[in-house]
């Protein structure tokens, strides 16, 4: 693997249930947690032969954008939850006005998370970068009360709950009660290999 990217302990056969357990941590800290509207999966561009990239979008429903909570109690809260966990506090941005954009934090496993608020959605991500393109990409059922016709799972298969030992999964039940805004559609700015224009930015740009 070349220098300077994460030693990663799975494959991608594994990639997407760690995501979604990375986003799933994340959200036990959110106080008032509003559920998700979507979720939306990418497949990125890696420079080393036989290994893949991908992300995890999560997208808070269109209500809550502009609030207090999303736009600035978020980042607080995260900077402290994310440290409180042990990962490494990173990539922290802000916009025009000051305010945080954006700010990220890896997982000891290598996993990226990362919290935006830019171009009018709020956004939890989640991202590894170059996996081994070994076993087949399984998603577990979406976080946050995302329901099935909002779940844009286009990278990997979905499993549902009966069959999942996941503890991915499992950590779904506490929102099960939660009914996220139903407004279909992936998030529109959402960069893919196809976008590589987008105004976004890439924790990995200097790697892959």
């Amino acid at each position: 693997m070349s220098q300077g990217l994460p030693e990663l302990e799975f494959n991608r056969g594994e990639a997407f249930l760690r995501m979604d357990e990375a986003i799933a941590q994340t959200i036990e800290g959110l106080p008032d947690f509003p559920g998700f509207q979507d979720r939306t999966t990418l497949k990125l561009d890696c420079s080393e032969e036989g290994r893949e990239s991908y992300e995890i979008n999560y997208t808070f429903p269109e209500e809550t954008i502009g609030s207090d909570l999303v736009t600035k109690e978020y980042f607080t809260v995260l900077k402290e939850h994310w440290s409180s966990l042990g990962w490494e506090i990173h990539g922290e941005r802000d916009d025009v006005d000051g305010n945080i954009a954006d700010i990220q934090a890896t997982r000891p496993d290598g996993v990226n998370i990362w919290y935006s608020n830019m171009l009018g959605q709020a956004v939890i991500h989640a991202q590894v970068a170059c996996v081994e393109a070994e076993g087949d990409p399984v998603c577990g059922p979406p976080l946050g009360g995302v329901t099935p016709e909002n779940d844009h799972t286009k990278y990997c298969t979905l499993e549902t709950p009966d069959d999942s030992t996941s503890e991915t999964a499992e950590a779904i039940a506490p929102f099960g009660g939660t009914t996220a805004a139903d407004v279909p559609g992936a998030a529109p700015w959402a960069r893919g290999p196809e976008d590589p224009e987008s105004p976004m930015s890439d924790p990995y740009a200097d790697q892959l």
